[in-house]
Parts: structure tokens; C-alpha cells; sequence
């Protein structure tokens, strides 16, 4: 018999599980696309608009295409969660593993800018997939919002019964943090390889329990 706890636990493995996923693609990203994210929409939406501003044409149109791609992968996500029934959240899984496999190989194979420019798109789907299927209530790569709530929660849980609530939240960031640095570390030992990693990632994230 499934317990509400054990549920619940479920929900912060798989959330882990994605936030260390997506902070892996991110730090690569940011590496070989020399500044820009799969991930950081808010980063990529101040590139855009100061390349804008500057006349870098470059950066303008690549963070456009991140930033089509990332909200291309979330309303793919919200679809499926929505209509997809008993099988949506495995129908998701899957496909955010295909696509970053896909990307891992384009990236080993042709060009690591435009496997690691497919991954925006699977990136966008874990953001759905966590939102709609678990219990972890925090931006998946919104870290800034992530520190606040773990900030409320410091300050709202002095002089009460549960004055630690908020390293559950603050641990949530420190996931993705060490997802990034690991993503790094991989990256300048064997580059495009960390997107494999990150595809075998993924098809863990696959098998663990889930919500239904």
C-alpha cells in the first residue's frame, strides 16, 4: 500500500532528479554557447534584450530561438499532463529522454552548438513535468525565486515547531547547483560526452515512482 509520505517522497527523488538534470544541460550550455542557457530563461531574456540594445544580432536571434524552444517544451508538457491521461507523466519522461538523447548525439556527432540548442526544447518539458506532477512547489530553474521561498520559510518558521522547513526548499538549489557543477566538470574532462550523462540521467528519471 502507497502512503501519502512515500508519494511524497517520490516527488522530491524525481524532482531532484530533474532540477540536477537541468542544471547539468545548463552549465554545458552556458559553456558552449558562450553565455547563453538551456534552462535560464530570465538570463537569456536580458541577453536578448541587451544584444538587442547593442546591435549583436547573434545573440539576439539565438536567445530568441532558446527561448521558442524552452516554451515550445513547456506547452508540449502542459498538453500532454493535460490530455495525455494515466500515461502522461511516462509519456513525458520519455520524450524529454529522446529529445536529450537526440541532442547528446547531434552534439557528438555534428555540432555541439546545435545538440545543445535541441536540449532547450527538453529542458522546457521537465519545467511542465515537475510543475503538473509533483509535489516540489518551486521553479524548476527559477532559482532566484527558489532562495526567496527558502528566505520566507527561514523567517516564518523562527520561534515555531518546525523552524527547518526551509532547508527542504534551500536544498532544492543546492541540487541544481551541484547538477551545474557536475555538468562543468564533465564537460572540460570529456565535452559533449556530459550530454550523454545527462540522456542516462534522464532515463533514470524515467523508472523512479511517480504520482499518478
Amino acid at each position: 500500500m502507497t502512503t501519502v509520505a512515500d508519494t511524497k517522497r517520490s516527488d522530491v527523488w524525481l524532482g531532484c532528479c530533474l532540477l540536477g538534470l537541468a542544471g547539468m544541460v545548463d552549465a554545458v550550455a552556458f559553456i558552449v554557447l558562450k553565455g547563453t542557457f538551456v534552462a535560464f530563461m530570465s538570463g537569456n531574456t536580458t541577453i536578448a534584450a541587451a544584444s538587442l540594445a547593442g546591435g549583436d544580432w547573434h545573440f539576439v536571434w539565438l536567445t530568441v530561438l532558446l527561448l521558442t524552444l524552452f516554451v515550445s517544451g513547456v506547452v508540449c508538457g502542459a498538453a500532454i499532463s493535460r490530455w495525455g491521461g494515466d500515461a502522461a507523466h511516462r509519456t513525458a519522461m520519455v520524450l524529454i529522454t529522446a529529445v536529450t538523447a537526440a541532442g547528446a548525439a547531434v552534439a557528438n556527432t555534428v555540432s555541439e552548438t546545435a545538440g545543445v540548442i535541441v536540449i532547450a526544447f527538453a529542458a522546457g518539458l521537465v519545467n511542465a513535468v515537475l510543475a503538473s506532477n509533483t509535489d516540489v512547489h518551486v521553479g524548476l530553474t527559477f532559482v532566484t525565486g527558489t532562495l526567496v521561498k527558502a528566505s520566507h520559510q527561514l523567517v516564518d518558521g523562527i520561534g515555531t515547531v518546525h523552524p527547518w522547513a526551509w532547508l527542504k526548499t534551500f536544498g532544492y538549489w543546492a541540487v541544481f547547483a551541484v547538477g551545474a557543477a557536475a555538468g562543468g566538470l564533465v564537460y572540460a574532462w570529456w565535452h559533449a560526452v556530459a550530454l550523454i550523462i545527462a540522456a542516462v540521467v534522464a532515463a533514470v528519471a524515467c523508472v523512479l515512482p511517480h504520482r499518478r
